[in-house]
């Protein structure tokens, strides 16, 4: 199943809702906090209606406020629009494997579905985080308090499709989540833009999140450790080799 009427329904209106701010370039108006406000609640509620969790409805609330703090640092009008239209196919995703999630929890689509659209958003929500704590003056408690949060419901979210045992998944949360703000407390130091950041700290999140999924799975080796491990350190040393680096001083 690609297709579910509601779920385009929900995107459909989504769409709109988010390409009215860009078209009408509402991001510093009254207007704009009308239909941004709209846009969060409506999210929360799409995810709640489709798949009856509070933490559905929490991934599409993070990928409804990350689509518009990421508005903020397009200049560009057609790429506002160009980006508008990628969300919501995000956000169709994020919906379609939240419902074929929730009616069989052991459909390998389902998971791989899912898995990629909050791979996704998490990519999205780090890059806006990322973008705000460099350019304005946020407190590096608040910048990594919101991270914790936000990965550790993130994870809970979507390890509920590999087991039963919310305490083993919530104690797995916990431990991605510690993981994690370890990594943004360095990021404090790292002389780079937002996107790079966001996608060394995605990559490292997604590292944590295999190997805890391969646990679930039962498939965890040496071998495929290892291959991870490298896989990892290879992309970031690509991605640091060929990225700009904001020296100071």
């Amino acid at each position: 199943m690609i297709v579910h009427l509601r779920s385009l329904f929900f995107t459909f209106i989504f769409l709109v809702v988010l390409e009215s701010i860009v078209f009408f370039d509402l991001l510093s108006v009254r207007n704009g906090i009308f239909l941004a406000v709209f846009l969060i609640v409506f999210a929360i509620f799409a995810g709640w209606n489709v798949g009856k969790n509070i933490l559905y409805s929490f991934l599409l609330l993070s990928l409804a406020i990350s689509s518009l703090g990421l508005l903020y640092f397009i200049d560009n009008i057609y790429e506002r629009q160009i980006f508008g239209v990628l969300v919501s196919i995000l956000f169709y995703m994020a919906l379609l494997g939240i419902k074929r999630i929730c009616k069989n929890a052991f459909d390998m689509t389902a998971r791989s579905l899912f898995s990629a659209s909050l791979i996704a958003i998490i990519f999205l929500f780090y890059a806006v985080v990322y973008g705000i704590y460099i350019n304005f003056n946020i407190p590096l408690w608040l910048f990594i308090g919101v991270h914790f949060v936000f990965v550790t419901i993130a994870t809970l979210a979507s390890l509920r499709a590999y087991s039963s045992d919310y305490k083993r998944i919530f104690l797995y949360s916990i431990v991605i989540a510690f993981s994690m703000i370890q990594l943004v407390w360095l990021a404090n130091f790292w002389p780079f833009g937002y996107l790079t950041m966001a996608t060394i700290s995605l990559m490292f999140y997604y590292v944590l999140w295999d190997l805890v999924q391969m646990v679930f799975l039962e498939t965890l080796s040496k071998k495929r450790m290892i291959i991870t491990f490298l896989y990892c350190i290879i992309l970031t040393l690509t991605v640091l080799f060929t990225t700009q680096w904001l020296l100071v001083g």
